[in-house]
């Protein structure tokens, strides 16, 4: 996606989960655009900035450099309009889901005399790319940098969100819809072979090699049913780390019924802060997959994350188990929030200790230095986790 190693900033990439399922159609050299200014975000950024790339390294090599087709490529990808799920004032998903067109840019601009573009990300795009706090997805710079097909890199950031599961399936209208695809795709063979195949092949080079299946309905494929190898993130060092955070089993069973990685921390808080227990859990998986067996709800892993983050089936479960409520249990939330923060930092700064080592960008007389530099950074992540007990 990036061809030269000199456009790398931050060797991890973030998005909101929002905008990774965003519907949205760029280009090759879009694309590319795309995640070179996802590289120039850092994690303590408030605001965005301008992001100058060189026209020699985004263009593809032997295309024409004039200033009228550098103007058309601007143009282009100003004008790209993506359609997001709305976040509420706190950045947070609503319940009543509701999605926006925003424009993906506030300018482009082209220096012609120095062969340089200046981008900038609109502000409406603040809570899905800064100061995210949960329902984010992670990537490394360096297995995106693999990819060649605009398709390619969406569909990885899919699965990546995913990741911890190792399965996603998607309705394949859905999946048009989010790589922006309508023309030209409506067989399936053109798709499989344009698209899936292309994807399956370019991601076999990286950290998420995936395999796929196809679910019909007669004739006619209704969902594409992805499968991985499930990658571990800090999500599960979390629950690890968490105090009474029994992540093995009921957090596998949650995932299983299709809530996302990034929801599940929000379950994993109230398990976690005493407002129920692993039963409760259990007993909301059993109550939703019976009404889905009877047609009485189609979105299990929706009906199953609505009855853990609202509650609204303890009274039942309480009922049924002839307890009255028990304890909160006795948690430091600000120890908590402090371990998660601190453990995903210590995940971003091991993952540039590897980009360090591996990266082009540095030479045998500056890689000692970066990497003695991360690894202090590590040392004291990891000397603050032991003093709160991580």
């Amino acid at each position: 996606m990036v061809p030269s190693p000199t456009l790398v900033t931050h060797p991890l990439v973030v998005q909101h989960n929002a905008l990774v399922n965003a519907r949205f159609d760029l280009n090759t050299t879009e694309a590319r655009m795309f995640l070179a200014m996802l590289t120039r975000i850092k994690r303590d950024d408030t605001s965005f900035t301008k992001c100058e790339l060189s026209v020699r390294e985004i263009l593809d090599q032997g295309s024409s450099q004039n200033y009228g087709h550098v103007r058309k490529v601007l143009e282009k990808f100003a004008s790209r309009l993506i359609t997001i799920e709305t976040l509420d004032t706190g950045g947070k998903r609503m319940k009543q889901r509701t999605y926006s067109a925003i424009p993906l840019l506030a300018r482009a601009d082209y220096i012609e005399g120095e062969g340089q573009i200046v981008l900038r990300f609109n502000d409406e795009l603040h809570d899905y790319l800064l100061e995210l706090h949960d329902n984010f997805t992670k990537a490394q710079l360096t297995e995106l940098m693999k990819l060649k097909s605009a398709a390619s890199y969406r569909i990885y950031w899919l699965l990546r969100e995913y990741a911890a599961f190792g399965k996603r399936t998607m309705q394949l209208d859905e999946l048009k819809s989010i790589l922006g695809l309508s023309e030209g795709y409506d067989r399936f063979n053109n798709f499989r072979a344009r698209v899936l195949e292309r994807a399956k092949e370019e991601l076999a080079e990286t950290d998420l090699p995936f395999t796929y299946s196809t679910i019909s309905k007669g004739r006619l494929v209704t969902h594409i049913e992805f499968l991985f190898k499930p990658i571990e993130s800090a999500t599960s060092n979390v629950f690890a780390q968490l105090p009474g955070a029994p992540i093995s089993e009921w957090a596998t069973a949650v995932l299983a019924a299709g809530v996302s990685p990034g929801s599940l921390l929000q379950i994993q808080e109230r398990v976690s802060a005493g407002d129920y227990d692993e039963g409760y859990v259990h007993y909301v998986l059993n109550t939703v997959k019976a009404q889905v067996k009877i047609g009485k709800v189609k979105n299990e892993g929706g009906a199953v994350f609505k009855a853990l983050t609202d509650g609204y089936m303890l009274q039942a479960y309480r009922k049924s188990q002839h307890t009255v409520t028990p304890p909160k249990a006795k948690v430091n939330p600000a120890i908590a929030s402090k371990r998660k923060k601190l453990l995903s930092e210590l995940e971003d700064a091991h993952g540039s200790l590897q980009f360090v080592k591996t990266a082009v960008i540095y030479t045998e007389e500056t890689r000692p230095d970066v990497i003695a530099r991360v690894q202090e950074v590590i040392a004291n992540l990891e000397q603050q986790l032991k003093q709160i007990g991580g």
